[in-house]
């Protein structure tokens, strides 16, 4: 009789231990810390694709860029104080879509953030600061742009048809930099006249 009791209690004990392995074996399990090796998820980062619009949080990526609206010392930060944001100059959105397609935030790491594909609309800075020939008579005086030679040029009336024509605000107003326009600016014409001299054809005959 003792012997019957004894082979019941193993036979009870022996189901509840099958019965215990397979709820284990059907409930969710945590990856180990060894996953990912094998393509598992593990502890790596997942890429989400990242989709511009004008909304988006620009920040998240160009950390630079995005200190540059607060330092003193940066153009950008005279626009963010007037209540522009980043969509304000950056309206270029076939350039924009195009420049952040297939991005991902871990991309900011590995690639440079300056955005080299777009353009900047002159139209907003005109909205402001008034046509050329509004800043040209401002600058009528100004001696920024004065040649090796002394040949002063108007920074804002520059002579038409001398390659000039592509040329835009932003190539001497460098919003995200604390590099001065007095630097800037003869630092741009000298990238085109490297002699220091701002009459064509004087070095090219």
């Amino acid at each position: 009789m003792r012997s019957a009791k004894i082979g019941m209690a193993a036979f009870v004990c022996a189901g509840c231990l099958v019965a215990a392995l397979a709820a284990a074996g059907c409930a969710p399990q945590a990856p180990s810390s060894t996953e990912g090796s094998n393509g598992d998820a593990g502890d790596q980062p997942v890429a989400v694709a990242f989709t511009w619009s004008a909304e988006a949080d620009c920040a998240m990526c160009h950390a630079k860029e995005d200190a540059s609206m607060t330092d003193a010392s940066c153009l950008a930060a005279t626009h963010e104080q007037e209540g522009n944001t980043c969509s304000t100059c950056h309206t270029d959105v076939q350039g924009l879509t195009k420049a952040h397609e297939g991005a991902t935030p871990e991309d900011a790491v590995k690639k440079a953030t300056k955005l080299r594909d777009t353009t900047i609309d002159e139209d907003a800075c005109f909205s402001c600061h008034g046509s050329y020939d509004e800043l040209a008579e401002k600058t009528a005086s100004s001696t920024l742009l004065t040649d090796s030679q002394g040949t002063v040029v108007n920074p804002h009336a520059r002579p038409d048809g001398e390659g000039h024509a592509d040329q835009t605000c932003a190539d001497c107003h460098v919003m995200h930099s604390d590099e001065p326009v007095t630097e800037s600016a003869p630092a741009f014409c000298i990238s085109c006249h490297h002699a220091g001299v701002y009459q064509c054809n004087t070095c090219h005959a």
